[in-house]
């Protein structure tokens, strides 16, 4: 729906705008000024910030506000003589959070979480040649990973090319210690991982030990000949809410006590912090990270440490609760994809032989390719 400002009142401090549907917004006259869409104000090439943020007067106060184009436009004359500013309606209401912004995720679908009593009906799936071959395949595969955290691609190459081919649709892949693209098996030895292993692997976010940890992560089967080893997919954002409503001050304390994570082996030593439950600055939960695998020593006063051991034997407890699992057993020709912030994953023990090619992304590169290909 079109944004329209019926009327523009200006004040001493603000300038207030009243909305088609009569509620009010006030603008203060400096932010005003900030944030034209004129040429003066932005770039039109670049939609880079032109305007002198730090040259605005902060005792600035507004001139004469007129509309245009049946109200999806306004117009700023400023008595000090600068440049009119000009900004539209859809910016205006979506500064003021009654529209998603253009970078807004939820333009490319709402998330839907699930945990128990609340799986999918069906696995989120795309087909491979849907993805390989047109922009609609991949806007399917990018919605579903928005949407649900997780996606199927079914009629994958099982094949290093094939990983690289379906990779690279999204973008690049992000380099790690394990480098750009990895074998996982538990007959290779490069790495001192729980990974690289046959034994059954408990939920978790991967690279906690990174300060930007990886977006997504990447699973295509090459070679699946053995019993068990079935992916398990757990949606952390549904367990972090159930809390928020059950429990809110074990949520509150995930949110608070920072958590360190690292990775060890010879010549390599990585470390991050952050909390089990990163928010944003409007309280919506952006990232949880949690593997007790990787969690460094730390220490807290003995009330706070007595809180976060409460806290995170809850989280755990509910990851680790089958009714809320997704159990896929990937097979030569599917491929796994999960995000990496939300999902936790972890593995089935098997026995035989099982070889995964895989990869991470970038968390910005994911969101960008979503934006590209939702606005499209």
């Amino acid at each position: 729906m079109t944004q329209r400002i019926l009327s523009a009142d200006a004040g001493a401090d603000a300038l207030t705008l009243q909305w088609q549907d009569g509620s009010r917004d006030a603008f203060p006259w400096t932010w005003l000024r900030d944030h034209g869409e004129d040429e003066a104000s932005l770039d039109p090439d670049t939609l880079q910030r032109r305007v002198d943020t730090f040259a605005i007067p902060a005792d600035l106060t507004g001139g004469t506000a007129t509309l245009a184009d049946d109200g999806a436009t306004l117009t700023i004359d400023w008595p000090d003589g600068a440049p009119a500013s000009t900004l539209s309606a859809e910016r205006l209401a979506a500064c003021a959070g009654r529209i998603p912004h253009e970078g807004h995720l939820d333009r490319a679908g709402t998330p839907i979480l699930w945990s128990a009593g609340a799986m999918p009906n069906a696995l989120p799936s795309v087909a491979f040649d849907a993805i390989s071959g047109g922009e609609a395949g991949l806007a399917d595969w990018l919605r579903n990973i928005h949407v649900y955290g997780f996606s199927v691609v079914t009629g994958v190459p099982a094949s290093e090319a094939g990983t690289v081919e379906l990779a690279k649709r999204i973008a690049p892949a992000k380099h790690t210690i394990f480098g750009d693209y990895w074998l996982l098996s538990a007959e290779l030895t490069d790495h001192g991982d729980t990974a690289y292993s046959t034994q059954y692997l408990e939920p978790h976010t991967d690279s906690t030990y990174y300060d930007d940890a990886p977006g997504l992560q990447m699973f295509n089967c090459l070679e699946f000949d053995g019993k068990g080893g079935e992916s398990v997919v757990v949606d952390g954002f549904a367990i972090a809410e159930k809390m928020r409503a059950e429990t809110p001050e074990h949520f509150e304390t995930l949110t608070r006590v920072i958590v360190p994570g690292r990775y060890l082996e010879p010549g390599v030593h990585l470390r991050a912090e952050r909390p089990p439950f990163r928010l944003d600055r409007t309280g919506r939960l952006v990232q949880v990270t949690f593997n007790n695998y990787d969690r460094a020593p730390f220490l807290l006063p003995a009330d706070e440490l007595s809180a976060f051991y409460a806290a995170y034997g809850e989280f755990h407890r509910h990851a680790c609760d089958q009714e809320n699992w997704l159990k896929i057993p990937l097979r030569p020709g599917m491929a796994l994809i999960f995000d990496n912030w939300r999902c936790l994953h972890g593995r089935m023990g098997y026995v035989g032989k099982r070889v995964f090619y895989g990869c991470y992304h970038d968390r910005a590169d994911f969101e960008s390719r979503l934006r590209t290909v939702a606005a499209a």
